[in-house]
C-alpha cells in the first residue's frame, strides 16, 4: 500500500524559514509560529517563540523588535520609518501611535491585508480578522498544556506597553487581528480563565501577530 502526504516548500521571509500548518477545525493555513519567532514554541513560556510586537496596523520598520528605542513623537503618517515603538503615556495622544486614519478603517481594510501598505507578513498571508482567529482557538484553554500543544502553539509572550514603552511578560497570551472595535480600539485575542476571548486595546499597544494564507 502507498500512502501520500503533502508537502509545502517552506517560506524564507525577513531572515527567517517559516512552515505551514493546516487547522484541523476550518483546514485554513497558518504560518507555524508568531512573526519574528526563531522557533516554534515547545512550552508557554518559551522565549523563543514570542517574536516581535507590532503597533496595530503599522509596517515593519523595526519597532516591532522587542528591545527597539521608544520616541514620544506621535507619527502622522501610516508608514513612519523611524524604527522607534512610539510610547503614548507622556503625549497629547493615548490610544493611538499615529494621528492618520483616526477611526482605523483604512488599517484595517487595507494596510495589513496581503499587498497592503504596511503588509507585514508573507506574500499570499494576512493579519487575520477577528472572525478568522476566532474560528480556530475558541475551543483551546489557557493552561500550558492545551496553549503549547495546539496546531498553533501559541506561547505567552505578553505585550509591549504603550504606557511604558516596554515588554510586559507575564503569562499571558495578547495577538492582534485586523478588525476594529470603534473608532479608538482595535481588537485582539487574548486567554483568560475561561478560555479564548476577544477584546479591544489602544492601537499603541504592541502585541504578536499569526499570518493565516488568504
Amino acid at each position: 500500500s502507498v500512502r501520500c502526504i503533502k508537502t509545502r516548500t517552506p517560506i524564507v521571509f525577513n531572515g527567517l524559514t517559516y512552515e505551514m500548518v493546516t487547522s484541523p477545525k476550518t483546514g485554513r493555513v497558518w504560518l507555524d509560529r508568531n512573526l519574528g519567532a526563531t522557533q516554534v514554541a515547545t512550552k508557554a513560556d518559551d522565549s523563543f517563540a514570542y517574536g516581535h510586537y507590532y503597533q496595530w496596523g503599522r509596517n515593519d520598520d523595526g519597532h516591532e523588535l522587542k528591545d527597539s528605542p521608544a520616541t514620544q513623537t506621535r507619527a502622522t503618517t501610516l508608514t513612519p520609518v523611524s524604527g522607534r515603538f512610539i510610547d503614548s503615556s507622556k503625549g497629547a495622544f493615548k490610544s493611538d501611535w499615529t494621528s492618520a486614519d483616526s477611526n482605523g478603517d483604512y488599517r484595517r481594510i487595507v494596510a495589513w491585508a496581503d499587498g497592503g501598505v504596511n503588509d507585514i507578513c508573507p506574500a499570499g498571508f494576512s493579519v487575520p480578522t477577528q472572525k478568522e482567529l476566532k474560528e480556530d482557538v475558541t475551543d483551546i484553554n489557557n493552561n500550558n498544556a492545551t496553549v503549547s500543544s495546539s496546531f498553533l502553539r501559541l506561547p505567552h509572550a505578553g505585550f509591549r506597553s504603550s504606557k511604558t514603552g516596554k515588554p510586559d511578560i507575564s503569562g499571558i497570551i495578547r495577538m492582534w487581528t485586523r478588525s476594529v472595535s470603534n473608532p479608538t480600539y482595535s481588537v485582539y485575542l487574548k486567554f483568560n480563565n475561561s478560555g479564548a476571548v476577544f477584546d479591544e486595546t489602544n492601537r499603541a499597544d504592541g502585541l504578536s501577530v499569526r499570518c493565516i494564507k488568504d
